[in-house]
């Protein structure tokens, strides 16, 4: 019995004993111990940590045609911010190149930023440099955020052109000797000459600067100068300099020579020449003279034609909703970035879609262009990366949020579970294993809590396409599976099952996208989510038609949450 009460009793301090121990749990930090009789509490706070994104990003390009040219330089600039609570430590910044490495291009691949305090950003700059090796190509740059607790940013990929260094080449297109009432060159009297200076070349010359300098002495510069700064010629430019000399008296020869010394950055695309005046020539009065430019084809230029009518009279309201966020993607061109496509397989207008849209979303419903991220022909990481930005700042800006997400371009199902797919520019049609699951978006976006979800897509998910579908060889359309929608979600899509997102070709648009547009345009906004299916129901289905001839009837999927409420949304 005594053994009994001897071993409840070892048992009962034991358990005691356990009790007070402090436990370790690797999601918590410092403990704090508050004495309570004979026991001890332990209370234990959430360790803080670091939630870094890339904004704001864009491309500095001195020229402005958005192409990185030989012996050019450029740079690409964005922000990183810290939404955690907690300090981003030893944030490094790693720029490399997803696709094949750029003959001549150099850029910076490694820069160290520090520490980054909770809600704070920092800017960044990535020099790019084309030198005069660069060779034609689209560099795709992919830039990553490293944090030294590994919290790092999801990366940030861009795509920019190259192109190879097209030279200038300047001369002087036409020069005019005169005074200043007419009459023949006097020795002691003002003569000015009037020189064009040209770039008759390709490539854009910088630098540029002229120079008037006598092989011959007792010549005077009467002028403000002898030497002008020019700057940047671009092609078929010209620039009209005035140059007032004289020769004194001691002067002998029958002419005055006058050469025209001209500089370029590289130092060798520039034509000298040197210009002579004969003693008693007769010139004419300087209000009279008139040089013209040497005649030179015209450099090709693409020039955006934008024939539709809901590409212009965009209406305009007034105030902004900061708590509005868009995404917006067109993707096009396929064949450029997927050897062995040709470009029946491009998705027509995708590109002018999605960028009108962008107008009216900014100017028409009332998003901040800050708010508003917009991409085209963009690759599986680019698209990844904004619907993780988007799907950040509309949780982090609270129930009031508004999520809108824009789609032209194409869309797959798998063949063998009939999951829709988004096909990013730089994914196989053949292979899913990178593309944009649709499910996935709609669950990303359905978890951020919006106050109001709104997904528009001008992309069919049966195989077929604008053109023709992105696997033409497929015989046999398939069906895509349903997928099941939450939170506050309304789903525009362009088509019906196994049917195709088609053109309006006269109209530089999709058909579904056109219609949107022009609802949006007539009605300034001011439309509700039922009236707009209602009348993109029937006129998308009218139209295709008539003008295509094979059917397009555009659906409207709802989330079980907004079932009753949806149709008196209105989109602005």
């Amino acid at each position: 019995m005594k053994t009994s009460i001897k071993i409840i009793t070892l048992i009962i301090i034991g358990l005691i004993t356990f009790e007070a121990q402090p436990q370790i749990n690797s999601g918590f930090s410092a403990s704090k111990k508050i004495k309570a009789g004979k026991r001890q509490v332990v209370t234990r706070t959430m360790k803080t940590v670091p939630d870094l994104i890339i904004k704001d990003e864009i491309f500095i390009d001195p020229n402005g045609n958005n192409i990185i040219n030989g012996n050019e330089r450029s740079a690409i600039k964005f922000k990183v911010e810290n939404l955690g609570s907690g300090i981003a430590k030893k944030v490094n910044i790693k720029v490399s190149l997803k696709n094949r490495q750029i003959r001549g291009l150099d850029f910076f691949s490694a820069q160290e930023i520090g520490d980054i305090q909770p809600n704070e950003s920092k800017e960044v700059n990535v020099p790019l440099f084309g030198n005069m090796e660069l060779e034609d190509g689209i560099a795709e740059f992919r830039i990553e955020v490293i944090e030294d607790q590994s919290f790092d940013a999801y990366p940030l990929e861009m795509k920019i052109e190259t192109h190879p260094f097209e030279p200038p080449r300047l001369v002087v297109a036409d020069a005019v000797f005169s005074t200043e009432s007419g009459g023949k060159v006097k020795l002691n009297y003002p003569i000015q000459l009037k020189v064009l200076l040209q770039n008759m070349g390709k490539g854009e010359a910088n630098g540029v600067g002229l120079a008037f300098t006598f092989p011959n002495p007792n010549c005077v510069v009467l002028g403000e100068s002898d030497k002008f700064t020019i700057g940047t010629l671009k092609p078929n430019e010209t620039r009209e300099l005035d140059f007032i000399f004289t020769a004194n008296r001691r002067y002998t020869d029958p002419e005055i020579p006058v050469r025209v010394d001209i500089i370029e950055i590289v130092g060798k695309y520039a034509n000298d020449t040197t210009l002579n005046v004969r003693l008693d020539q007769s010139l004419v009065a300087q209000n009279n003279v008139v040089i013209n430019a040497i005649a030179t084809p015209a450099t090709e230029l693409t020039i955006a034609s934008l024939t539709s009518d809901v590409d212009k009279n965009i209406p305009v309201s007034q105030g902004k909703n900061p708590n509005k966020f868009a995404l917006i993607i067109g993707n096009e061109e396929y064949s450029k970035y997927q050897q062995g496509l040709n470009s029946e397989m491009n998705v027509a207008f995708a590109r002018n879609d999605a960028g009108i849209f962008r107008e009216y979303v900014t100017r028409t419903l009332g998003f901040q262009d800050g708010n508003v991220f917009f991409l085209t022909d963009a690759t599986a990481g680019e698209m990844n990366q904004k619907i993780e930005l988007i799907s950040k700042l509309v949780t982090k800006s609270g129930k009031d949020a508004e999520l809108l997400f824009y789609y032209a371009g194409h869309g797959l199902p798998d063949e063998n579970t009939h999951v829709p797919y988004l096909i990013p520019v730089d994914v196989n049609g053949g292979n899913l294993n990178s593309a944009i699951r649709l499910n996935d978006i709609y669950k990303k976006f359905g978890e951020t809590g919006a106050n109001k979800i709104t997904i528009i897509l001008d992309a069919c998910f049966s195989g077929g396409g604008r053109e023709s579908g992105l696997i033409a060889a497929r015989s046999v359309k398939v069906k895509p599976s349903m997928e099941s929608l939450s939170g506050n979600m309304v789903v525009f899509a362009a088509t019906t099952g196994e049917q195709s997102a088609l053109p309006f070709a006269k109209e530089k648009h999709g058909m579904f996208t056109y219609y949107l547009l022009k609802k949006i345009q007539e009605s300034a906004g001011s439309v509700n989510y039922g009236t707009l299916a209602d009348y993109l129901t029937k006129n998308v289905s009218l139209q295709s038609l008539k003008i295509n001839q094979k059917d397009q009837d555009p659906t409207v999927t709802v989330s079980s949450e907004v079932s009753d409420s949806w149709g008196n949304w209105k989109i602005k």
